[in-house]
């Protein structure tokens, strides 16, 4: 089997000063995708004082990741070839599945129970989070794409603000793309796709014998680093108001500089030589 494997080289959509900013990304002219604080993520859950926050938001984050290569075997199973759509088809392939396997449940539940499932699915939360908006609907433009709507038929976005939306989310969270494989034919592909689903069926039994949380305690993890292994500047009484993305770069570049000093001690003491050094790289302001 012929593959390769390369890491995300598009180009960045987003400047790292707008990040930087705490600014909403705009998406319509009314319309903004929330870049939150620490105190919006924990104020999700109120009913419980925050218990559920971190849970509940990075599951409405994941509404917006939706890679084609990490749904191949979802694609696959619909007969679809992942390399042939993007991101935005998967949202809308998604969603449409996630509401019909709610009607589904008609025979099980009552109308009331059904009306409920549909007003609280964690699509309409996390366009209600992110956007303001209490629920959308996919529709169809004057040339035949997909586009979402919402309201009483107001446009929202399409294929080419969702790319946005989603290098926002991932930038702002720290989630990084992934090494992908890419297969030399077609062979190659479907063994890779046979192994995924192998992969997915033993996360999902870890899952349910309790043995693998993928966010727990992530964003604790972040603002506890952030508190106490960071310059002093953030403490308990202001990091609720931190934008995520001031965050995640906040503890990444503290990192990047303590490998700066670390390196730069290693080079006076002789344990490495300069010649083997990339100062571009490795300068913590860079």
């Amino acid at each position: 089997m012929q593959t390769h494997v390369k890491t995300n080289d598009k180009k960045d959509l987003i400047p790292k000063s707008f990040l930087q900013s705490g600014n909403n990304l705009p998406i319509t002219t009314s319309i903004s995708f929330k870049h939150p604080i620490i105190q919006d993520i924990i104020d999700i859950d109120k009913e419980h004082f925050g218990l559920y926050s971190e849970n509940i938001y990075y599951s409405m984050i994941n509404v917006f990741l939706t890679d084609p290569y990490d749904y191949m075997v979802f694609l696959d199973d619909k007969g679809i070839d992942y390399e042939t759509v993007n991101s935005f088809d998967v949202f809308c392939l998604l969603f449409n599945d996630y509401i019909e396997r709610i009607q589904t449940l008609s025979n099980e539940y009552s109308e009331e129970q059904i009306t409920k499932l549909f007003q609280n699915n964690i699509y309409f939360s996390a366009f209600k989070f992110f956007l303001g908006v209490e629920s959308f609907f996919i529709a169809k433009d004057e040339n035949g794409n997909k586009v979402i709507g919402y309201g009483d038929g107001q446009f929202l976005f399409d294929s080419a603000t969702y790319d946005y939306i989603t290098e926002f989310i991932r930038k702002i969270n720290g989630i990084q793309d992934s090494e992908k494989i890419y297969p030399e034919d077609e062979w190659a592909k479907q063994i890779l796709i046979e192994d995924e689903r192998e992969r997915l069926k033993k996360q999902a039994k870890k899952h349910e014998n309790g043995e693998e949380e993928t966010n727990k305690n992530r964003l604790g993890n972040l603002i506890s680093s952030i508190t106490w292994s960071c310059n002093g500047g953030v403490t308990p009484f202001n990091r609720n108001q931190l934008h995520m993305y001031d965050l995640v770069d906040g503890i990444n570049r503290t990192d990047k500089l303590l490998s700066y000093k670390n390196t730069m001690t290693g080079l006076y003491a002789g344990c490495i030589e300069k010649k083997n050094i990339n100062f571009n790289e490795l300068h913590w302001s860079t």
